[in-house]
C-alpha cells in the first residue's frame, strides 16, 4: 500500500479546464479496483492551488489505474493546463480508516 501527495498550480487561466479534466479522471477512477481514495483539493486562500491525495492498495493497481486511456489523456494535457509544484510518495502505517463521503 501507498499513497502520494501532489500540489499542482493550475496556469492562468486554465483552472476551470483543470477541474473538467480532474472531474473525468475522478468519474473513472471511482470505480477501478484498488484506489479506494482519490480525493482532489484547492487551497481555501489559493484557488489555483490544487492538492490530490491519491491511495493504492498495490503497485498492481497503481500501475493499472496509469494504464487507463483517460490517465494517459490527462497526463497528455496535463503540461498546457498545471505546473507540478511537488510530489511525495507515502508508505502508510497502522490502521486505515476510509468511508464513503
Amino acid at each position: 500500500m501507498f499513497a502520494f501527495m501532489t500540489h499542482i498550480r493550475a496556469k492562468a487561466g486554465k483552472r476551470d479546464a483543470l477541474i473538467e479534466a480532474n472531474s473525468k479522471m475522478h468519474a473513472v477512477t471511482a470505480n477501478e479496483q484498488g484506489v479506494p481514495i482519490y480525493a482532489f483539493h484547492t487551497a481555501e486562500d489559493a484557488p489555483d492551488e490544487f492538492y490530490y491525495y491519491d491511495f493504492y492498495a498495490s503497485q498492481e493497481s497503481y500501475d493499472a489505474h496509469c494504464a487507463t486511456p483517460e490517465f494517459q489523456a490527462m497526463m497528455g494535457q496535463f503540461s498546457e493546463l498545471a505546473d507540478i509544484i511537488e510530489v511525495t510518495k507515502l508508505i502508510p502505517f497502522g490502521p486505515i480508516k476510509s468511508q464513503p463521503v
